[in-house]
């Protein structure tokens, strides 16, 4: 199968709304390695919650991209777009596709209005640094943080921390699912035209389009949200979806689509 990262985009607006906004949108992003330098291995096939961080270094010739390497040769990288704009991706085949595989041939739209390498990115220069316990992945005013001991990633915007995983990315046949820390007084909108419903905060949303225009139906799905806290993610991906917005756990949000990799901006 194929396609699907997170960034930051002005709200206009005031108050919590109004703040700079993260989103998140993957991409797959091919790096071509010189020819010199050994064949990498992916994990074909990986099904699971990613358990570790092993790597993280810029890629060569690519100041913008990085690449990261998790447990059992899974494989995932960072492309940084703008400043507060970037892609995250996790392929455990490797493929790191530009766009997403739509669901029929005749299917020509595209979830990202230009590829990453448009000269209208500015695809600002990455720097990697660590610690005992993290990686920090730093461009413009946005730093990634990795977890070595768990592969868990948190987003830093101007020094505040502005979303975190609660739990590691979850890759596998039964479904891609991020789990994300919900913080008290949070609220979450998007999700396309579910009718009757504007903010999500303690329900459940399908991105699958129903066909129905009646009150609690899905007519056109889009698989963007946003928080009143800060961020939002838009998963490049056609695929069937779900999300979790403190219905399941009030602390919690679940976003699951039924697909084998990560990719978000």
């Amino acid at each position: 199968m194929r396609k699907k990262g997170f960034g930051l985009v002005e709200v206009p607006g005031e108050g919590r709304s109004g703040r700079r906004m993260l989103v998140a949108t993957a991409v797959a992003f091919a790096i071509a390695s010189p020819l010199a330098a050994p064949a990498t291995v992916y994990a074909d096939g990986y099904s699971g919650p990613l358990k570790c961080v092993e790597q993280v270094q810029v890629a060569q010739g690519e100041g913008n991209v990085v690449d990261v390497t998790f447990n059992d040769d899974v494989h995932g990288k960072i492309t940084f777009l703008d400043n507060g704009v970037f892609r995250y991706n996790v392929d455990p085949e490797g493929e790191f596709s530009e766009y997403a595989e739509p669901r029929s041939e005749a299917h020509v739209a595209k979830i990202q209005a230009q590829p990453d390498n448009s000269d209208k990115y500015d695809k600002p220069a990455a720097t990697v640094s660590e610690t005992d316990t993290v990686f920090e992945i730093t461009a413009g005013d946005v730093t990634v943080v990795l977890e070595k001991a768990t592969g868990k990633l948190s987003i830093k915007a101007g020094g505040k921390t502005v979303m975190r995983e609660k739990e590691p990315l979850s890759i596998g046949e039964g479904g891609t699912v991020q789990t994300l820390g919900k913080e008290d007084g949070e609220n979450f909108f998007g999700g396309g035209t579910q009718n009757g419903r504007f903010i999500h905060t303690g329900k459940n949303i399908n991105i699958v389009n129903e066909s129905t225009w009646v009150d609690g139906g899905v007519a056109s799905p889009n698989p963007f949200y946003w928080s009143s806290d800060g961020y939002g993610v838009l998963r490049n991906t056609f695929a069937e979806g779900s999300y979790d917005f403190g219905k399941s756990d009030g602390s919690t949000v679940t976003a699951t689509h039924n697909e084998d990799e990560f990719d978000a901006k």
